[in-house]
């Protein structure tokens, strides 16, 4: 999936991420993007960010708070991963 978001900082500057993977939860009805800026942390692994949005109109919701919601997301990130 080549697909690419953007966000905008408060001074302006555009920043651009690459989507890994969009899914629903059926367990909670909730919409989920995976994404990441391509920056590698100190630990050498590659930064990756996820929140609840909105399919339709591409907007992002909320951050994914509960231990719960994690865990789905990791599970489908790991499924997804093993696969390549």
């Amino acid at each position: 999936m080549n697909k690419k978001i953007y966000t905008t900082t408060k001074d302006g500057k555009k920043i651009e991420y690459d989507v890994i993977l969009t899914f629903k939860n059926e367990n909670n009805n909730k919409d989920y993007i995976v994404y990441t800026d391509n920056q590698i942390d100190n630990q050498n692994k590659l930064k990756i960010y996820a929140a609840i949005y909105n399919p339709l109109t591409n907007q992002f919701l909320e951050v994914p708070e509960s231990k719960e919601e994690w865990y789905e997301i990791y599970k489908v990130l790991d499924k997804v991963l093993l696969e390549k």
